[in-house]
């Protein structure tokens, strides 16, 4: 009876430093999060979903650490014991700090350096490098706290490094260009660009060597990042995905003009609301006198590139079909006749 009652005495106050320390994780955690999704609501802020994700349950975790750590330092466990379980503790705390650090920059990168919101792809260089860094810096900083020097290891790495630098010179080189096109911002996942050497598509990822593009065939092109670092290209993505499309028109002289504008533009507006397009309403202007027609032009904005395309097809089988129950000609163009003289 009385070792039952030593029993409760000595192990009854651990467990309620635990139990009270898990607690208050549980609590803390959820006022954390709830103030973070409401600040990150009220503000539009792209961080507060990255801070989310990267602190469920990691608080918790460290939490229960801590608490067992705290429970068995009041316990009459031996002090031998409990000195190999305070570095246990202190190796799996700042794990789970690095593990959490981790996750927290790459989600904030995933929420900052995507064009669009609904894009799936990913930053694998960037992804890459910050999970190198941070979990090399965490294996530094654990080993330095259990007591093993990591000046060897650090010259090691340097001299490595160094001889890895002169065999992968054009690694490297691809690997820094890729740091540099997306540390300007200049083209990110979700953008549509065109080089001037003819490849177009929708940047998909950009990775240590390569950048990926998927193209309107559904296919992807893989282009070297010191190329494309390089290289002249058009983004159509920057300062805004929304672009102006224009179709050019010729009249019959024969047409009575404003009855063409007014046709027109309401076959363009339909076709707009249509497909949902509402970036302002769309352009008539006239041109120029032509040789055989008066050419005019039907200008109007769309989200993105690729959509002007079923659009244009649209609008110039409807403009067709208009014309034709309205009576607007469309001139046929001119014919030259080449004459060839025969030489007795």
């Amino acid at each position: 009876m009385n070792t039952d009652i030593n029993f409760v005495k000595d192990w009854l106050p651990p467990l309620i430093i635990f139990a009270s320390i898990i607690v208050a994780g549980i609590i803390l955690q959820r006022l954390i999060i709830v103030y973070v999704h409401k600040l990150s609501a009220k503000n539009k802020w792209k961080a507060g979903v990255a801070i989310i994700r990267s602190l469920r349950g990691m608080i918790v975790l460290i939490s229960i650490l801590v608490g067992i750590n705290l429970g068995l330092s009041n316990s009459p466990l031996p002090i031998s014991t409990l000195h190999i379980i305070q570095r246990l503790h202190n190796a799996l705390v700042m794990f789970i700090i690095t593990f959490v650090a981790a996750r927290l920059l790459t989600g904030m990168l995933r929420a900052y350096m995507h064009r669009g919101e609904d894009t799936r792809s990913s930053l694998s260089l960037i992804n890459t490098i910050i999970n190198i860094i941070i979990y090399s810096l965490g294996g530094l900083i654990i080993l330095q706290a259990q007591g093993i020097s990591i000046t060897p290891i650090i010259t090691a790495l340097g001299i490595g490094g160094l001889a890895v630098a002169l065999a992968l010179q054009d690694t490297l080189s691809n690997l820094f260009a890729g740091i540099q096109i997306t540390l300007t911002r200049n083209t990110k996942p979700g953008d549509y660009i065109i080089l001037s050497s003819g490849e177009e598509g929708t940047v998909r990822d950009i990775t240590w060597r390569n950048t990926m593009l998927l193209t309107q065939s559904n296919n992807i092109v893989i282009i070297p990042n010191s190329k494309l670092a390089s290289t002249v290209l058009t983004n159509y993505s920057l300062p805004e995905e929304s672009l102006s499309v224009s179709l050019n028109i010729g009249i019959s002289y024969d047409s009575d003009l404003e009855k063409v504008e007014r046709v027109t533009l309401d076959v363009t507006k339909k076709i707009l609301e249509e497909f949902e397009i509402q970036n302002g309403d769309p352009t008539f202007r006239y041109k120029e006198f032509g040789n055989a027609a008066i050419n005019c032009t039907i200008s109007f904005a769309v989200q993105h590139l690729t959509r002007q395309y079923v659009i244009r097809h649209t609008l110039i089988k409807r403009l067709y079909k208009r014309y034709k129950e309205e009576g607007i000609v469309i001139p046929f163009p001119p014919i030259n006749t080449v004459y060839l003289k025969k030489e007795n």
